[in-house]
């Protein structure tokens, strides 16, 4: 009977059908709960979606804060191939590899740019170097072609002098592009340093006395041995002892000291002339370079014998500075290995 409908139903079947047909009865059907495990699979997976989305999103935020400063060293380096020697980037801060990339690339731009600066200058230098004395010669055969000015002997004393300058700045040009590109060959064997600066001291005699310039020698009484090529260890000496000369007045002085100490010798030149500029004492070694912009070119001087020295010493695997002394003049020091196997 059901309480909400007040008129029963019977429901009548018949007995075979009863006996006949057996009665089940089902019990209610519950919903079953997830395994632990299978919620752990399904927290896991979920977890890993979850990361995997937030490592893409990260990966994409850093690749694009590293390819931008490449992106921007692309452009500069495109930029430089092309001719743009100012090209420059804004090095991120950090030290990171990009970031050091970037002051690398600076670095490289800002050396690239000096030694084109540098080169176009040199050029320049060479041009008007070759120009002088090719101009006071052109100057000169012309007036005697005029018969403005007779040709004598002494205007031939002349014009070989200038064809002499010409030559020599063409055999020095030469040296230092054989320098700069590693071609330069040494024919090293065993020297006395005392002997080679006592006859390179010989040379300058008559020049030093026309001029009334006292040379003193401090020379060690024994040998000074060392492994040097002699014709360019006579260039180094000679050219420190033109550059000594040109600097000194009448009445002064040039020492030659040769000493020893912690198995290398050392060479000092020193003058008694002005000294060095203080805003050129770095400088004094680099080419065409003239401390003094108003000495004549007709002196001879090229602005190459120093940077002739420099290279020379460094082949032989020695150094040169400059400095002043505190009396008055400069002094120009040439430091070599001494032949530890020779004694």
């Amino acid at each position: 009977s059901n309480p909400e409908n007040p008129n029963p139903i019977f429901l009548i079947a018949p007995l075979d059908d009863l006996a006949a047909t057996p009665v089940q009865i089902q019990p209610p059907v519950r919903s079953r709960r997830p395994s632990l495990e299978t919620r752990i699979q399904q927290n896991l997976l979920i977890a890993s979606l979850v990361a995997t989305a937030l490592g893409v999103l990260v990966a994409l935020v850093f690749a694009r804060r590293i390819a931008r400063p490449i992106e921007a060293i692309s452009d500069a380096a495109n930029r430089l191939a092309q001719g743009d020697l100012a090209a420059r980037i804004e090095a991120p801060r950090g030290e990171d590899e990009v970031a050091r990339l970037a002051r690398n690339f600076n670095r490289m731009a800002a050396s690239l740019e000096k030694l084109e600066t540098e080169r176009r200058a040199m050029i320049a230098d060479i041009a008007h170097e070759l120009r002088t004395p090719l101009t006071v010669m052109q100057a000169r055969l012309e007036a005697i072609q005029d018969g403005v000015m007779p040709l004598e002997m002494g205007e031939i004393d002349r014009l070989h002098h200038q064809t002499g300058l010409l030559a020599r700045l063409v055999e020095d040009l030469r040296t230092l592009s054989l320098a700069d590109a590693g071609r330069l060959t040494l024919e090293l064997r065993e020297l006395d340093l005392v002997e080679w600066v006592r006859r390179a001291a010989t040379t300058f005699l008559a020049s030093l006395d026309a001029k009334k310039i006292n040379l003193e020698l401090r020379l060690p009484a024994g040998p000074v041995r060392i492994r040097a090529d002699a014709d360019r260890m006579a260039q180094i000496v000679s050219n420190l002892l033109t550059n000594a000369q040109a600097h000194t007045p009448a009445g002064g002085t040039i020492a030659l000291e040769v000493c020893t100490a912690d198995k290398t010798a050392t060479l000092r030149i020193a003058d008694s002339g002005a000294g060095i500029p203080q805003e050129a004492l770095n400088r004094v070694f680099d080419r065409f370079y003239r401390a003094e912009t108003s000495r004549s070119r007709a002196t001879g001087g090229s602005g190459l014998g120093l940077s002739i020295v420099k290279a020379l010493v460094e082949l032989h695997g020695g150094t040169v500075a400059a400095h002043n002394r505190p009396e008055g003049g400069a002094v120009f020091e040439v430091r070599l290995p001494l032949d530890q196997a020779g004694g």
